[in-house]
């Protein structure tokens, strides 16, 4: 990069100094290249011995006032804010390595405590907002680029450990439900990402029609990178029959909207079958990948009482909670396009018997909601707000059809958030 002087140019080919300082001269002026601040250190020592020798004598101007050679002024005065520029990285690199450091430094420890899991995340926090404030454009910006990914990664576990530090409320609800603790589930966060969670990360026994939201979100994917109206028509075909509550018939024809629809609020069976054969199962579970759902799986068809429909799949569809739970929360959050349709969708559902009368008698506002259930799981993942501030949660329950018991573990979460305020 060239940098402009007073009647002169500096090249500087591997580095760039700002600011650029325009003047009316065009020579260029060959600089030897900068490799480090110790090399700028050497420059501005070079310049400040050049205007005090006796050749930088001011000379008077034709107003009579004496002037400083202006060209190694204006050259003085780029490096020196060059210098300021890489001496303010300098020290936001070195803050932020030794930040990590510590962080690292307490991980190796066999310490869970709260305080140690609070620790650990808020110096990974101040190493990546330290890594942050390194200047574009310096010697270690290339480096502390490639650090911050690694930084971020390492901040994204320890926010993950500091929350679960932070959700023994839900044990004392997990246990509510007389249940085996290890076949209770539940995530709930609010629209920032700050989350709660009792074995958020592990999977339950099975999706059942849980697992229709990653097919939705994958068909809003679909039609908006593809550009497809959602009124565009297909044919359900025969073969995707099975048993089915919904006024969706195999041989008819709907448009996507009534496909997805029907999907979430009536939680047809035929119309999912029949959306996983339009995006594909690579599709469905590419778009998973792409937005950060590496658990969460879509291969089987959905079953209704006894009839399997053509080409079933082969193996089991999985979830957990805490993805589940993202998924609503981005939804919520409107942070892609089609979420308004799913957050319109997901208000008109039927099935009101889980979260929608869980929420009964604690002052939130439920605002949309899909139910799960087969004989391996009940579940249902919902939003709702309190104190006009939105949530998300996911709650499963392997083994059971104790409706009452997933009902009881909503309200005791609404009533927790209405009590503290917050999660």
């Amino acid at each position: 990069m060239t940098l402009m002087l007073a009647g002169a140019m500096v090249a500087f080919p591997l580095r760039s100094i700002a600011p650029v300082l325009e003047t009316p001269y065009t020579e260029e002026l060959e600089d030897p290249q900068i490799q480090s601040l110790e090399d700028l250190y050497q420059i501005r020592d070079r310049l400040r011995a050049e205007l005090e020798s006796p050749a930088a004598t001011p000379t008077l101007t034709g107003i009579g006032i004496f002037s400083a050679p202006t060209t190694l002024l204006q050259e003085l005065q780029a490096v020196e804010i060059r210098i300021q520029v890489e001496e303010t990285a300098e020290k936001n690199w070195d803050r932020a390595r030794q930040l990590a450091d510590e962080a690292s430094d307490l991980e190796t420890r066999s310490d869970d405590s709260p305080e140690t899991i609070k620790n650990i995340y808020s110096l990974w926090q101040e190493a990546v907002n330290a890594l942050k404030q390194v200047p574009q454009d310096t010697f270690l910006t290339t480096e502390a680029t490639t650090r911050l990914e690694e930084y971020e990664k390492n901040l994204s576990a320890a926010s993950y450990n500091y929350d679960t530090s932070r959700s023994g409320f839900l044990k004392a609800i997990a246990e509510r439900t007389e249940l085996p603790p290890e076949d209770v589930f539940i995530t709930v966060c609010n629209l920032a990402g700050e989350c709660r969670r009792w074995q958020g990360n592990k999977t339950p026994a099975s999706p059942a029609s849980l697992i229709k939201m990653p097919v939705a979100i994958a068909l809003m994917e679909k039609v908006a990178t593809d550009n497809i109206n959602l009124d565009t028509k297909i044919t359900v075909s025969r073969g995707n029959y099975t048993e089915d509550a919904s006024d969706i018939w195999v041989g008819s024809e709907y448009t996507l909207r009534k496909l997805l629809e029907r999907m979430i609020n009536q939680s047809s069976n035929i119309a999912t079958n029949q959306l996983i054969d339009y995006l594909g199962r690579d599709y469905i579970n590419q778009v998973m990948r792409d937005r950060g759902f590496p658990v969460t799986f879509v291969d089987y068809k959905l079953v209704g009482e006894s009839t399997f429909p053509a080409n079933a799949g082969s193996r089991p569809n999985r979830f957990n909670t805490d993805e589940m739970t993202e998924m609503m929360r981005q939804i919520y959050a409107q942070e892609h396009p089609g979420d308004d349709v799913l957050i319109e969708i997901l208000a008109s559902q039927y099935d009101t018997v889980l979260g929608y009368d869980g929420l009964r008698s604690t002052r939130a506002i439920w605002m949309g909601e899909k139910t799960g259930q087969n004989s391996k799981m009940l579940g249902t993942t919902l939003a709702f707000t309190v104190n006009g501030e939105y949530y998300v949660a996911t709650v499963a329950l392997n083994y059971t059809a104790n409706e009452r018991a997933l009902r009881r573990c909503i309200n005791d979460i609404a009533k927790h958030i209405e009590q503290q305020g917050h999660l």
